[in-house]
C-alpha cells in the first residue's frame, strides 16, 4: 500500500492478514515503497523507493536487514522502482533514475550491475519491475519504450549477463 506507507499481506480470499512499516525512514519504517519479493526461505524483500534503499522483513514482518542509501555510486540507489529475487538467493534491484539493475546477495552485498540510459538492447530508459522465472531469466520492464527486455546468465560463475 503506497499511499499508507505499508506491506499487506493477504490471504488466498483478499483478506488482509498482515501489515506491517508506516511512513518513516528508521528501521522498519518505509517511505513509498513500490515493490515486493520473496526469497526461498520466505523472507520480505521491499524497495523502498523514497529512502532509497532495500529493506528486509521475515515472514512475520519483523525488521531483519537493510542497505543502500542515497548516491550514484555501486550499490547506491536514486529510485529503486523493482525488485525480484532468484532461487540462488540473489536478489535484483531496479533503479529507474539510473536505468539500470544492480544484483545483489541476501544480505546486500554488491555482485554486478548491467543497463544504463539508451535505446539499445541491454539498455533503458525509465526501468520499472522485473522479474526472475525459473530457469533464472531476468525480465526488465522498460517503461518509456514500451518493451520488456530478458536478460540470461552467460557464465553463472561469473554473473555475466547478456539481453
Amino acid at each position: 500500500d503506497v499511499v499508507s506507507h505499508k506491506i499487506v499481506c493477504l490471504d488466498p480470499d483478499g483478506k488482509a492478514v498482515l501489515d506491517f512499516g508506516g511512513r518513516g525512514n528508521g528501521p522498519g519504517k518505509l517511505n513509498y515503497p513500490t515493490h515486493v519479493a520473496c526469497d526461498a526461505a520466505e523472507n520480505i524483500f521491499v524497495s523502498d523507493s523514497l529512502n532509497s534503499r532495500v529493506q528486509v522483513f521475515d515472514r512475520d514482518g519483523r525488521f531483519l536487514r537493510t542497505w543502500g542509501k542515497r548516491g550514484d555510486s555501486p550499490g547506491a540507489f536514486s529510485q529503486p522502482k523493482g525488485i525480484a529475487c532468484d532461487g540462488k538467493g540473489r536478489v535484483y534491484v531496479v533503479d529507474s533514475h539510473f536505468e539500470n539493475v544492480q544484483v545483489f546477495s541476501p544480505e546486500g552485498e554488491l555482485l554486478l550491475a548491467f543497463g544504463g540510459e539508451g535505446n539499445a538492447p541491454g539498455e533503458f530508459w525509465l526501468p520499472v519491475g522485473v522479474f526472475v522465472d525459473a530457469r533464472s531469466h531476468v525480465w526488465v520492464g522498460d517503461s518509456f519504450h514500451h518493451r520488456v527486455q530478458v536478460f540470461r546468465h552467460l557464465e553463472e560463475d561469473r554473473g555475466q549477463l547478456e539481453p
